[in-house]
This record gives structure tokens, sequence and C-alpha cells, in this order.
């Protein structure tokens, strides 16, 4: 932490007056002109420069207009040596380095780092990642880049630029990208966001950016205002207002699907990997921002989106499919059954069970372990909270054990089998359970982007298989965006996991458990899965088991 204001020292006039590793810097370039980028990493890593050696020009109390503390610590006839302060939160705008044609960077603290390009006259974000502390990176004239500082604590950057020919300005003419109104701004000083008209020489004709590199662009732009709304500053305020508006505009929408469009095929599989991860951290910022705006729960309760985005299409799909094919080859007439849900969600596939198959509303009970799920369920069904791994039926039991959207996948690994027989002793002898489930590969056909059916709700996911004690999972990152009532509201709803066993496991579980014949289907073509197999076309499928 910051415990005291001091005054940042000017810049030194002899060589002798910076620390070591400082000097060898300054006598190396003193000696050679005509460098590269690379040559001045090594350079700099040579030197061993440490953060205490810079930490006299540091100045984390920089003006709430500066994006970051900026002091000149020695300035050679064609070269710079700067220190940058960054105080939590700050980021310097998307900018060039004006006339350097080489120089170095290096970070004492875990600096985001992000890359540009533009090409036909639009800008993209080329990567977006956090230096870890002490790395050193080269720049040039070439590079369009961004630095800041997301995380709690201060931290100092080192900066030296230099080009071969003598120069008042090393870092001057740089070019401050305006991605607001797509204009360029030409500067001699800070690269900063929302730059009063006097430090900008002239501005030209910039280029468009595409929606991630926008919408960030957006973010760093309104907390930077609002950090000098914070401080009073005349007519930050109003600015932030503006930026905000257009920030969380319902008019994102028709950007965002373009940009899913382009980059996802026909199944919603992400075909470019780079630009996809860029796409989810700057929708994860943006989502952050807001979320930090509202009070309270901003966004609807997934229980209220859960089923236009995941449970209708679900149940349109091959859910509805799949109880039909039960009721006409195993249960012919519901209207004498008691049927539990486990994990029943928002009731919505209940609810067809009853007005479609014939199931007597009173003889139908939901379990969700989750109170909002519940009360979303208790609108179309009989529904209580409960967790089927401690659920006391009190000597009930039912005819039909029902699980949807995979259920069981959600519990922990070591817990799958206490759960199916605590199931199967729900079920009387010569019942039933249907559910389904999802094979290992699953991940092969999960898409990265869901749509409701109006597309006002889009559900961004980014999957992966992660090991945990021997067992397979399928870890999903969520991030979901809503259009409504213009406006666009964000949620992170971060990772998710799905246990993953393999097919002769879960056969074998529910063969011990209810102690009768098991079948598995595939839940699309509902063709029956061989017992030696290890997966099925579509990915998911239904598990029959009768209750000896």
């Amino acid at each position: 932490m910051i415990e005291t204001a001091k005054q940042p020292l000017p810049p030194v006039k002899t060589v002798q007056e910076l620390p070591d590793s400082l000097q060898y810097i300054v006598q190396s370039l003193e000696k050679e002109r005509d460098l590269r980028p690379a040559d001045m990493r090594r350079l700099v890593l040579h030197a061993n420069v440490q953060q205490e050696d810079i930490e006299p020009w540091a100045d984390y109390h920089h003006s709430p207009a500066d994006s970051y503390g900026r002091r000149l610590i020695y300035e050679g006839q064609n070269f710079e040596v700067m220190a940058m302060s960054w105080y939590p939160g700050d980021f310097s705008g998307i900018h060039d380095h004006g006339y350097t044609e080489w120089g170095a960077v290096q970070v004492f603290g875990p600096a985001e780092h992000a890359t540009f390009r533009i090409e036909e006259g639009r800008m993209s974000t080329l990567s977006r990642f956090q230096f870890t502390p002490g790395d050193v990176v080269g720049v040039s004239h070439a590079l369009i880049h961004q630095m800041g500082n997301p995380t709690d604590q201060p931290f100092l950057t080192l900066h030296v630029y230099g080009r071969p020919s003598d120069i008042d300005n090393v870092t001057g003419d740089a070019r401050v990208y305006d991605l607001e109104n797509n204009r360029i701004q030409r500067v001699d000083g800070g690269v900063f966001f929302a730059l009063p008209e006097p430090e900008v020489k002239w501005t030209e004709e910039g280029p468009a950016a595409d929606f991630p590199t926008r919408l960030r662009y957006r973010v760093e732009l309104a907390r930077r205002l609002q950090a000098m709304a914070e401080a009073g500053m005349e007519g930050a305020a109003e600015k932030l207002q503006a930026v905000r508006k257009r920030l969380y505009s319902a008019l994102e929408q028709e950007a965002l699907l373009r940009c899913l469009a382009t980059h996802t095929d026909e199944h919603g599989h992400q075909q470019h990997s780079v630009y996809w991860r860029n796409l989810n951290q700057e929708l994860q910022a943006a989502a952050a921002l807001q979320g930090e705006q509202v009070e309270g729960d901003h966004f609807h309760k997934y229980a209220e989106l859960y089923d236009a985005l995941i449970c209708q299409p679900c149940l349109d799909d091959f859910i509805a499919g799949g109880l039909r094919f039960f009721k006409e080859q195993h249960v012919t007439d519901f209207s004498d059954k008691r049927l539990l849900s486990i994990g029943a969600g928002t009731g919505l596939v209940e609810r067809y069970i009853i007005d479609e198959l014939g199931l007597p509303y009173e003889q139908l009970l939901g379990m969700d372990l989750s109170a909002a799920m519940v009360e979303e369920a208790r609108r179309r069904i009989r529904a209580e909270q409960g967790d089927i791994l401690a659920f006391d039926a009190d000597g009930k039991q039912w005819d039909i054990a029902f699980t949807g959207l995979n259920v069981f996948h959600y519990l922990p690994g070591d817990r799958l089998r206490e759960a199916v027989e605590k199931t199967a002793a729900l079920v009387k002898s010569g019942g039933y359970f249907f559910g389904d489930f999802i094979t290992p590969d699953h991940i092969r056909w999960y898409p990265n982007v869901m749509y409701s059916a109006d597309r006002s709700i889009i559900s961004l996911r980014t999957p992966r298989l992660i090991e945990e004690e021997g067992r397979m999972y399928q870890e999903s990152e969520i991030l979901n965006v809503q259009f409504a009532d213009g406006r666009m509201v964000l949620n992170y709803a971060g990772r998710h996991k799905r246990f993953l066993p393999p097919l002769h496991r879960v056969r074998t579980y529910f063969e011990q458990a209810f102690g009768g014949e098991v079948q598995l289907f595939d839940a699309h073509s509902l063709a029956l899965i061989p017992e030696s197999a290890d997966s099925c076309p579509s990915t998911r499928y239904f598990v029959l088991a009768r209750k000896r």
C-alpha cells in the first residue's frame, strides 16, 4: 500500500548520479546507437535493474486525469530512460511510441499488456496477457500496445526508448488511438485517456475497432473518467454518463451478433482460439465494471433466463423425444404413476410431462439444490429444495425417478455411485429411472455460443478438459449477455465443472443399484448403445433402468 505522497526526483544530469544498473544501460547506449528491440531487451536484462533502483522517481499520486505516473530519469542525446508508476486501475491509452525506433520495457509487477494491429482501416486485439514481474519486452515504433495495472497493488515499470539519430523528444509525435471517435491524437507527452485539447497537437482520421477492442476501450475510458469524476474534475461526470450509456447500449447487439457469426461455425463452435479468448476477456472486463455500478443482482437470475437459453432448446431438441420414447416403450399410462424429478431446475420439462404425457400435477414432485430454481419451478409444479445425497423421503417411494440435462454430472465424481444408490432406494420395485447423461467426449459437440430463440440472450462458453484425482471433468467458463429494455446486461457466471464418467461405469452403477436390466440410448437417434461402446454419435445418452 502507498502510505504517503513523495515528490519524485527530477531527471539526473550526470550518469554517476544513477544506480549502477541504470548507469550500465546509459553507458551502453552512449556507445551503441544502431540497435534493434531484441538488442535493447537483452541489454536491460543484463543490467539487472531492481524496482528499488527506480523507486525515487515513483509517482503513484499522479493527477486523476493522468492514466499513470510518468517521470523522466535520464535523457541522452538520442534516448530516454523513464519510470512509469501504476496505481491499481491505471491503464494507458492504446498508443505507439512516436519517433522511437528501438526500446524496452521492464515490469516490476503483474502488468497487463495488450497488443493491437491495424489492417484495412480496422483495429483488432492481437493479445492480452499478464506479465510476470521482472519480464522485459522489446518495443519499436511499429508496436501498438496498451499497459495497465489490473491488480490491487501499485508497481513500477522501467522504459528505455531511443533511435539512431539525435532528437529532443524521442517519444514525441506518438499516436494515441481514440476509438470512441475513430480518431488518432498526436501527442508529445503522456499517452492518456480523455486527453484535454491543449495536450493534443492535432488529430487525424483513425481506424474503426472491432467489437471486443472497442468494448474494452470504452471500459478503460469509463474507469478513467470515473476517477476524474470522483476527484471533482469539471465535465468528467457528464462524459462518464455518456460513455456508460454507449458502452451498455442494446445497439451493441447487432455488432456482437456480427462478431459471433464471423468467428463461429454453423454449430456454434469458435474458429479462432485467440480471437475467442480476447472476446471473452473483454466481455468479462465489461461485466466487472457493470457489476460495480449496480447494487444487488443487476442481471436477471440465471433461473429466469435458463428456460430460454438452455431448457427449452434442449426440451425441443432431444428431451421431449426421449420422454415420448420412454412412455411409448415402457410406461404407456402415466395417469396412475408418481414421478420424482431430481434437479428439476425451473420445472419446464416437468410441466411438459404433466401437460403432454398425462401425469397428474399432484403426482409429480421436483427437487433442486438451488432456491432460485425452486422458486421459479413452483410457478409450474410442486417443488422443494433438496439434495439427492441428503434427501429424506420419510419412507416414500416413486414409480419413476427422472433427471434432465445431465444433472448427475454436476455431482462430485466420488459421489456419483452414492447418488445412483440413493435414487434407486426412492424407486418402487418394478419402477423406472430415466434420465440423460453426457459422454466423456461431449466437448466435441459442446458449442462455444448458444442463443435464445429471439437472440436476445447469448451465452459464450469456453470448455476444457481437466483432471482431478484421476477423474476427468469438463470445465466450462460461461459469460451471458442479455439485451433488454434498451440495455446490454452482462453476467460472468464463472467456471462450472461436470464429471465425465465412462459409459460402462454409469451402466455398472445403475445395474448394481437397481438390480435389473439397464439400457443406454443415444439421446437424438434413440438407437441402443452397445455395452462395448465408449461414446455415441450425439455425445448425449439416456439411461433407462428398471428396479428389480
